[in-house]
C-alpha cells in the first residue's frame, strides 16, 4: 500500500526552512498567545485555562523535540497547536459576549469508546444520524460559533475541505484508513488538547508517562463549553461523541457529564494491534522523514498504550452505575448489523425508524477500513504471546461477548 506520494518529498523540501522554527517552540507558542491576547473582545481566561495552555506548550515542546520530524510534520503540529489556542480564546469571547450559552444543558450525551479500529467511527456516525441525535461536524470544530447564514456555513465548509484535501494529496492511505469530509460528523480530537493519539505523529514515551497522571477534566469541560455554543439557538440535540482517547478517560468524562452513556465497542486485540500500528505507520510517514519511521518502535509504544487504556476503562466502569456502559461486540455487529444496531438504539432509549434503517445501509456502503490496511504483527515486532500477556483476560472477555451476542 502506497502510504505517501512523491509530492510529500517535494513539499517537505519547500517547508524545511519554515520547520526550523521548531527549534524555538516557546517563541512560536508565545507568538500564538500574543496574537490572541491582543485580539478584540473580552476573553478572560481562568486559572484552569492558563494551566491548560501551559500543558499545551509542553506538548509542543515534546513534539518539536522529535529529531525526525519533517517540514510537513512541523507545519501540521504548528496548525494543531494554533487551532487549539484560537478555539480556547474564541470560546471564552463568545461566552463573555453571550453569557446565556452557559445555561445550555448537554443532556445524556453518548460517548462511543473502544480501542481504535473497532468500528467506533461507524457506530458514531449511525448514532449521530439518529432522530434527535447530533454529532459535531468537522467544519464546525474548525470554526466554533453561534448560528450563521447559509452562505457563511458553505464558505467555512469549503475552507475546511481544502485543508483536508491537501492532506489527502500527500497521504493517499489516510483516505482509506479514516475517510473524512468537512460536512461529515467527526470525532472530538479537534476539541481536545491532550491525547494518546498524538503518539501517531511519532512515538513519545515521556508523553505517554505524562498522561498517566494527567487530569483530563479540563479538556472535557472545554468540550462541554464548545458543545453549548454549537447547541445554542438550535434544536437541543442528544450529542453523540467519540475519540479513541475517551476510552482512557471515562472517569473524567463521567465527572463532567454525570449522565453520559458509554457505548464500548470490543474487538479481538490481536486484530486491533496490527490495524492500529498500520495507522500509526501511515501517520508516521506523513509527519517524519522516511528513515525516521521505525515499525518496531511503533509496535512497542502502542503495546504500551492500548492495554493500559482498556485496563483504565475496565476499572473506571466499576465505579459508575452499571447501566452507564453498553457493550457492543464488533464481529457480531458487523455480521448482523440490522439486528444489533436496533438493539443498541433500544438500550440508549433511541427510537429506531425507517430513516435509521436507510442511514445504516448508507453508512455500511461508505468507504471504510476494509483492505490494504491490516499488516502482520511481525512487521511491528509483535508476537501473539506478547499481545495476550499485555491485554490479560480482555481477549477472553471479547470472545465471550461475541459468543453471547450470537445467541
Amino acid at each position: 500500500m502506497r502510504r505517501t506520494t512523491p509530492r510529500l518529498r517535494f513539499v517537505n523540501a519547500l517547508t524545511a526552512p519554515a520547520a526550523r522554527a521548531r527549534h524555538r517552540p516557546d517563541k512560536v507558542f508565545d507568538g500564538f498567545l500574543a496574537k490572541e491576547r491582543a485580539a478584540p473582545g473580552d476573553a478572560a481566561l481562568t486559572e484552569e485555562d492558563e494551566r491548560s495552555l501551559e500543558n499545551l506548550r509542553s506538548l509542543l515542546h515534546r513534539i518539536a523535540a522529535v529529531d525526525t520530524l519533517s517540514g510537513v510534520g512541523w507545519l501540521s503540529v504548528h496548525d494543531m497547536i494554533r487551532t487549539r489556542i484560537n478555539n480556547l480564546f474564541h470560546v471564552r469571547r463568545l461566552q463573555a459576549a453571550h453569557p446565556e450559552v452557559l445555561e445550555e444543558r448537554i443532556e445524556a450525551p453518548v460517548f462511543v469508546i473502544g480501542l481504535p479500529r473497532t468500528a467506533t467511527t461507524l457506530t458514531h456516525k449511525i448514532l449521530a444520524n439518529a432522530q434527535g441525535g447530533r454529532g459535531p461536524y468537522m467544519w464546525e470544530m474548525d470554526n466554533i460559533g453561534l448560528p450563521r447564514s447559509v452562505d457563511d456555513e458553505a464558505r467555512l465548509r469549503r475552507q475546511t475541505q481544502r485543508k483536508l484535501d491537501q492532506i489527502l494529496t500527500l497521504s493517499p492511505s489516510w483516505g482509506r484508513i479514516h475517510p473524512v469530509r468537512a460536512d461529515w460528523v467527526e470525532e472530538i480530537y479537534f476539541l481536545l488538547n491532550q491525547s494518546r493519539l498524538h503518539n501517531t505523529m511519532a512515538p513519545m514515551p515521556e508523553y505517554v508517562e505524562f498522561l498517566r497522571d494527567y487530569d483530563a477534566r479540563p479538556d472535557y469541560r472545554f468540550v462541554r463549553d464548545a458543545l453549548q455554543i454549537l447547541q445554542h439557538r438550535r434544536p437541543a440535540p442528544r450529542w453523540m461523541l467519540k475519540h479513541p482517547d475517551c476510552l482512557g478517560e471515562t472517569a473524567a468524562i463521567h465527572d463532567v457529564f454525570p449522565d453520559a452513556k458509554f457505548v464500548w465497542t470490543h474487538r479481538d486485540p490481536h486484530t486491533v494491534m496490527g490495524s492500529m500500528c498500520s495507522m500509526a505507520e501511515s501517520l508516521g510517514y506523513l509527519h517524519n522523514r522516511p528513515k525516521g519511521v521505525d515499525p518496531h518502535r511503533i509496535g512497542r509504544i502502542w503495546l504500551d498504550i492500548l492495554p493500559e487504556m482498556v485496563e483504565r476503562a475496565r476499572v473506571q466502569r466499576t465505579r459508575m452505575p452499571r447501566e452507564n456502559t453498553v457493550d457492543v461486540a464488533y464481529h457480531a455487529m458487523m455480521a448482523d448489523p440490522f439486528r444489533h444496531v436496533p438493539e443498541l438504539f433500544e438500550q440508549l432509549d433511541l427510537k429506531w425508524s425507517d430513516a435509521d434503517e436507510r442511514n445504516l445501509a448508507d453508512a455500511l456502503d461508505r468507504p471504510r477500513d476494509q483492505r490494504g490496511h491490516e499488516y502482520s504483527m511481525v512487521h511491528y515486532g509483535l508476537e501473539p504471546e506478547m499481545i495476550d500477556k499485555a491485554f490479560g483476560d480482555y481477549g477472553l472477555f471479547v470472545d465471550n461477548l461475541n459468543a453471547g451476542s450470537h445467541h
